[in-house]
């Protein structure tokens, strides 16, 4: 029994000695700083400012697990910070677009969402009967004097 406490023994020791060796993640934190960058230019303090904010606090956190000497626990608030910073981007983004979109619409259709007035040139006109097709008087049936011009005083 002897043998098997001394394998067990040096795996545990072989482990130990793993964990202690993760890498810095100093690539990580340097491309978390640049996604909040990034979203700090794409306007994520107007448009996305609760995710912008949690990228900045978890950057910080990885920045203090760094200066613990906690490089897992580092490299996992960095990627979550880059995370936040891409998600508060993307809605920054997406905000902009809806912006310009309705500018251009505004720009494309002046009257739209102005209520319909009846008035000529009011969006959404719809003309009650054509200027170009007259109806004839009800009970009229068989040829009909409508086929020719009239005046308004309804003689030719």
């Amino acid at each position: 029994m002897g043998w098997r406490a001394a394998v067990i023994l040096s795996a545990s020791v072989g482990l130990a000695a793993c964990a202690g060796s993760v890498p810095p993640p100093t690539a990580q934190l340097g491309a978390s700083a640049q996604a909040i960058q990034q979203a700090e230019r794409a306007g994520a303090l107007q448009h996305a400012p609760a995710e912008f904010q949690s990228a900045r606090e978890k950057l910080a956190a990885a920045d203090a697990a760094m200066r613990e000497d906690e490089r897992t626990q580092a490299r996992r608030l960095a990627e979550q910070a880059q995370a936040d910073a891409e998600l508060a981007t993307v809605r920054s983004q997406r905000a902009t677009a809806q912006q310009a979109a309705s500018a251009v619409r505004t720009l494309a259709n002046p009257n739209a969402g102005l209520p319909n007035t009846g008035m000529p040139g009011a969006a959404g006109r719809t003309p009650a009967a054509s200027a170009t097709a007259p109806l004839a008087p009800s009970g009229m049936s068989g040829t009909s004097t409508w086929d020719s011009p009239r005046t308004l005083e309804g003689t030719p």
